[in-house]
């Protein structure tokens, strides 16, 4: 009879999988050293995980789910914030720390990085990139846009943060991006107030 998973033991060793691999990077992922970086054996990273292909699914997955607990805790603050607000308040968090920066750089990576140097399925590479995409879409809908332009100024906008963030991996001027940033935001802002217009009084 297999071994079952301690469900515990198995998210703090997935915790350790995330930190590691946002040091890192995905490319060329191998268990031996990443058992050996973390402190445990490669039969424990199996028995937890599966194969290779699998720990770093569940990895992207925790990352994302550290992503969306942040979000929240903002949200729960502030039940109203714009979607550009709610970008600022992400970009702060990224260009925060090297941790939280190395944390976002993982979906990047795994959405830029062919299959065959991950073994990532198109769907799970896709994801790190859709996921942002329709929440921004959905926010936007939200804030009044229709659904059509909504797809649109998602796309744009997203497409403007991940290049933002991708240039700050690169060079670290966080100062130019930010401005760089806020004219971004700027024209999100008035696509949206002037396409959202004022509410009709119900």
């Amino acid at each position: 009879m297999a071994r079952p998973v301690d469900v515990d033991r198995r998210s703090r060793l997935l915790d350790d999988v995330v930190a590691h691999l946002a040091r890192h990077g995905l490319a060329n992922v191998s268990l031996r050293p990443m058992a050996t970086a973390i402190g445990v054996s490669v039969n424990s990273l199996v028995h937890h995980f599966g194969t290779k292909d699998d720990l770093i699914v569940a990895a992207l997955h925790r990352s994302s789910a550290v992503q969306h607990t942040v979000e929240q805790r903002w949200l729960a603050r502030r039940p109203h914030m714009s979607q550009a607000e709610l970008l600022r308040a992400w970009w702060r968090w990224i260009s925060a720390s090297p941790q939280n920066l190395a944390i976002v750089r993982l979906g990047i990576e795994a959405a830029a990085l062919e299959a065959i140097r991950t073994g990532l399925p198109r769907q799970v590479r896709g994801d790190q990139i859709g996921l942002w995409r329709s929440n921004i879409e959905a926010r936007l809908v939200a804030e009044g846009l229709p659904p059509d332009v909504a797809v649109t100024e998602a796309s744009l906008t997203k497409a403007m943060f991940t290049g933002l963030v991708v240039d700050l991996l690169a060079t670290g001027q966080k100062a130019r991006l930010t401005r760089a940033l806020e004219v971004g935001l700027a024209r999100l802002e008035q696509a949206v107030g002037a396409t959202a217009g004022p509410t009709s009084p119900g």
